[in-house]
């Protein structure tokens, strides 16, 4: 009975290492560049990256990332994809695929392996394998949806590891480090639901050491999770200086629904302003952006007022001009008529 105890304990032990591991390598299971063309590991020595992308979206830079799809029950998909060996030491690989969750608008690995069926419904060719030094092995991801299966979005992480014994342990305890791909998989009859976002207002503010910096308030209006991106350009209202782009340095992953924040930190020591400012989000093949005049507050760690907004005006001269150029029209159609009721053939 002890003994069953004691394999219990290590096994649970075991399980929130890796866990604790996937959620320590941010980019493994969540961050931005998970799978970015030539990302590593934490220990630079395991690569992943995607080597094929559905034919309806090789225009989605996301789905050039991640496993991004939409499928109706009963469907089999494959996706090839390729795990690299940066050191110098022949490297054991496992492959798995781990559930996911959108978490404070943070995807992370979910500490509940059944929290949905994706590791049943996703096998790969070879999950156990053996790569050379500074090499890279090119597998393929079979994605085989029941017929049966209910309607709705799946996330989880296909993940690539190395696992090895601890010092002194007898190899009763792996310490693991992987890198993965989010999977992004929606189930349900017809075509992909709608995704799409708003940028509902724009804050400026000062950081705790003086920085500028500026938050949005971003909504998630579509039927499927969206991870934010983007940049920020600001010009003086005088049109004499030109700032930016600033990278957006914290994204969110909205759930449908969701309402999130991403920040953009900028690294000029800049005036209050008033600036005007242009902000671009994306996701995937969406983007949005937002217009309007900011001023940065006089304090640090302190907020200012929302951004007046200026993106609208664009859309309302256009329609001005519209019904102008329609009341014209009607005029001239008017005067016309008139003109041909007026005239009588001889």
């Amino acid at each position: 009975m002890a003994a069953r105890s004691g394999l219990a304990r290590r096994a649970g032990l075991t399980a929130l290492l890796l866990i604790t591991a996937l959620v320590g390598t941010a980019a493994a299971a969540g961050g931005p560049d998970a799978s970015r063309p030539g990302h590593r590991a934490d220990n630079d020595t395991l690569g992943i990256r995607l080597l094929e992308v559905s034919s309806n979206r090789r225009d989605d830079p996301r789905a050039q990332l991640y496993i991004v799809d939409h499928v109706n029950p009963g469907t089999t998909i494959t996706r090839r994809f390729a795990v690299s060996n940066n050191s110098r030491a022949t490297q054991k690989v496992l492959l798995r695929v781990s559930t996911a969750e959108i978490r404070d608008n943070t995807f992370v690995p979910s500490a509940d392996p059944d929290a949905n069926e994706l590791p049943t419904w996703i096998t790969v060719d070879r999950p156990d394998l053996v790569i050379p030094p500074h090499s890279r092995v090119e597998l393929t991801a079979t994605i085989a949806v029941p017929s049966a299966a209910p309607r709705g979005e799946r996330y989880g992480v296909l993940v690539a590891s190395i696992a090895s014994p601890t010092p002194g342990t007898a190899g009763n305890v792996q310490i693991v480090n992987g890198v993965g791909v989010r999977i992004y998989l929606d189930v349900g009859p017809g075509g992909d639901p709608p995704s799409d976002f708003m940028i509902e207002r724009l804050v400026p503010g000062r950081t705790e050491d003086g920085h500028p910096i500026v938050r949005a308030d971003v909504r998630n209006t579509g039927e499927r999770a969206l991870d934010i991106d983007g940049q920020l350009w600001l010009s003086d209202t005088k049109g004499k200086i030109n700032a930016g782009p600033f990278e957006v340095r914290q994204r969110a992953t909205l759930m449908p629904g969701g309402v999130g924040q991403v920040i953009v930190e900028i690294d000029e020591q800049l005036s209050n302003g008033p600036w005007h400012a242009k902000l671009t989000l994306t996701s995937g093949r969406i983007r949005r952006t937002f217009t309007g005049t900011l001023t940065f507050p006089d304090n640090q760690g302190a907020w200012g007022l929302p951004a007046t907004i200026s993106s609208h005006l664009p859309l309302l001269l256009g329609i001005a001009g519209a019904v102008g150029i329609t009341g014209v029209a009607l005029v001239l159609l008017n005067r016309a008529r008139r003109t041909r009721q007026g005239w009588r053939p001889a």
